[in-house]
């Protein structure tokens, strides 16, 4: 049987869908394929509003043609997350530009269900979960429209009803969601395409370059959340360690791997344990003590392995290594947002000795360049009466006391980079002074490495959040002194502590750095009424975040031992799935048992009308229609008959007329013509 053709109601909604579901990722889309997606929507308007033609199988076919090689030419044969989302969204327009039936109008509105879908590998905020939802109201609402009783142009839409219909189905499903959501288990995938090398790869390099941070700190994007529970440091104190800058060659900072530091110490490193492990307490490293701080990270995908902590790195956490330079590293790049609470234990001062081979990286200096740096340095490390603590706190005085400035537009420096900028420029921002400092020390001899992370962030106090954005990246050096360990030396606050104390964002406002306004909507979201606003939406989102999009294996295993016990964790969750899927089947036993079929005005009124005859000895028999049923009353009462055989016939004209929807006018006389019988 053919299907039957789609109604101009039902097509409306989905042109919405069809826009509403490809605007999450469009940004993964190549731009050569987006104005061929436009072009699908006009001409389906187009069509939809009286004014275009449908194309012709050729076309269709062209158009097809057109987009593969599109697709192919600007993203390639491999197979990749992006090039499968690009298909879908592609063929989903595609689609459009033949649906002329029901069936069409349905295959269109489940791949629109898969669009959703796609957009949830690229964003799980709370807004974007939002605006899904929304997605697929509409896309329920296009396939109640596909049902509704529309025949005429002229006849107005039936939104209202389409709306009720949308939101009692969203309902309805809402507990059989929330059942799948907690019980069904959370299983790898069986397959998987590749996520493209590179990408969504923000925030820190583990390069840097003069100038590398600065750029970073005009970034406005979320890097992580912290949540502490007990005391909370203040922002003087947040140092959120990133990577180590152990590596130098005279225009670049990097920080070692094993094989670099394999090929550069041959004999010297035994094993992989001497540089990482995954161990609690790595005997020989270091000494640990009870930390006093107790946080968890919400870290958001960068594509990257490195995990910011709070100080240095006492112990790693599940799936991740701390290395020898006392940070952590994931085992594999984080593309989704990542919870995980660093050892509650702290690095102390009297840490134990280091190896010759780590003595020798962290004092590794190129042989020549930076002349005047390294003279001055050696004047300044004889002061010092040669005291590595001492050495530092000159330096410190050095940057506080000559005309430094903090800036975020540094003057370009090529060659001697540490010379032009002590002597020369003196301009520059965080990583300038890491640098030189640790240059410096180095030069003379003492174990000196730049830290990069992360200083400061936004404090929630309603849920002891901290919110730290890319542009609180910062820099500053560490150096080593035999007995007491790894110091922290941070040359930013000799020159500019405002930005230690109150954060880049304060500084800017009281004009202690160099740099261009702060954008106006950032400045709006942080005052009055909008900075309220915002907060609010932040806790909602960070309780989002961890409650439902963390919501993982370990989690549902440990909230089903809650629950039931410490018994095994998937028979648990057979026999609630199971438990489940009884009620289901008794509930709608129960519902089709007992539902009676909805029954239209007049259908009621012709009941009402047997109801009468029977008081008066006339039963319809079965299979008896309504015209025969009183032609053989009037044959048996000629009275009685007169009387009902013009109800029949207004009963027969409301029952099977063309109008769908009942005349009231005569619905009234019919009631009336009954009751006066």
């Amino acid at each position: 049987m053919a299907s039957p053709s789609v109604s101009r109601y039902a097509t409306l909604w989905l042109l919405v869908a069809q826009v509403m579901v490809a605007l999450p990722v469009l940004e993964v889309l190549p731009m050569s394929v987006l104005p061929l997606l436009v072009l699908t929507v006009i001409w389906r308007a187009l069509i939809w509003f009286g004014r275009g033609a449908w194309p012709s199988d050729l076309l269709r076919r062209l158009l097809v043609v057109l987009s593969l090689v599109l697709i192919v030419t600007a993203s390639g044969l491999p197979l990749s997350l992006e090039l499968a989302v690009t298909f879908l969204v592609t063929g989903y327009a595609l689609k459009m530009l033949e649906m002329k039936t029901r069936r069409d109008a349905l295959v269109i509105a489940y791949i629109g269900f898969f669009v959703v879908g796609a957009g949830v590998i690229y964003s799980q905020s709370l807004l974007q979960a939002l605006y899904q939802l929304l997605c697929l109201g509409v896309l329920v609402a296009a396939i109640h429209g596909m049902y509704s009783p529309v025949h005429s142009v002229s006849a107005s839409f039936p939104i209202k009803d389409t709306l009720r219909f949308t939101g009692f189905m969203l309902l309805q499903a809402l507990p059989l969601t929330l059942a799948l959501f907690i019980f069904v288990p959370r299983l790898g995938p069986l397959w998987a395409v590749p996520w493209p090398e590179g990408e969504a790869k923000t925030g820190l390099s583990d390069t840097m370059q003069p100038g590398d941070v600065a750029r970073l700190s005009q970034s406005y994007e979320l890097a992580f959340r912290a949540q502490f529970t007990g005391s909370v440091p203040p922002a003087r104190e947040r140092y959120w360690r990133t990577l180590v800058l152990d590596q130098y060659d005279g225009e670049q900072w990097w920080q070692s791997d094993l094989t670099d530091l394999l090929n550069q110490f041959p004999g010297d490193i035994e094993d992989e344990r001497d540089w990482q492990s995954r161990s609690p307490v790595i005997d020989g490293w270091w000494q640990v003590q009870p930390g006093q701080y107790n946080y968890e990270i919400l870290l958001e995908p960068n594509g990257r392995q490195w995990l910011p902590v709070l100080g240095m790195a006492a112990a790693s956490v599940p799936q991740a290594t701390v290395l020898r330079s006392l940070r952590l590293e994931a085992d594999k790049p984080v593309f989704e947002r990542r919870l995980y609470q660093p050892t509650r234990q702290s690095v102390v001062a009297q840490t134990i000795a280091m190896p010759s081979w780590l003595l020798a990286l962290n004092k590794s200096l190129p042989v020549n360049g930076n002349v005047q740096s390294r003279i001055l340095a050696q004047q300044l490390f004889a002061e010092s009466g040669r005291d590595p603590v001492t050495m530092g706190q000159l330096l410190m005085d050095y940057f506080n006391q000559k005309p430094f400035y903090y800036t975020l537009s540094p003057p370009l420096m090529d060659q001697n980079e540490v010379d032009q900028f002590l002597f020369v420029h003196r301009r520059g921002f965080c990583e300038h002074y890491a640098s030189s400092f640790v240059f410096m020390m180095r030069s003379v001899g003492i174990p000196a490495r730049i830290v990069t992370g992360y200083l400061g962030g936004e404090y929630l106090p309603a849920e002891k959040v901290v919110r730290v954005l890319q542009r609180d990246a910062h820099a500053w050096a560490e150096i080593w002194v035999e007995g007491q360990g790894w110091i922290r030396f941070d040359p930013t606050a000799a020159v500019a502590p405002e930005r230690i104390d109150l954060g880049i964002d304060d500084m800017i406002e009281q004009g202690g750095l160099l740099q261009g306004q702060i954008p106006l909507a950032y400045r709006f979201a942080q005052a009055g009424f909008f900075k309220s606003v915002r907060q609010g939406w932040e806790r909602l989102e960070y309780r989002w975040q961890k409650s439902v999009v963390q919501y993982q294996q370990e989690k549902q295993q440990s909230f089903m031992r809650e629950l039931f016990g410490t018994s095994s964790f998937y028979w648990q969750q057979i026999g609630v799935l199971g438990a489940l899927l009884a009620l289901f089947l008794i509930l709608f036993g129960v519902f089709a048992l007992f539902q009676r079929p909805a029954l239209n005005p007049h259908q009621k009124l012709w009941l009402r009308l047997e109801r009468k005859l029977v008081d008066r000895g006339f039963k319809r028999q079965t299979g008896e229609g309504p015209k025969d049923f009183a032609l053989r009353v009037s044959a048996e009462n000629e009275a009685m008959g007169t009387q009902l055989l013009p109800i029949v016939d207004l009963y027969i004209q409301l029952a099977y007329s063309e109008r769908v929807r009942m005349d009231k006018p005569l619905l009234d006389q019919l009631s009336k013509m009954i009751r006066q019988l």
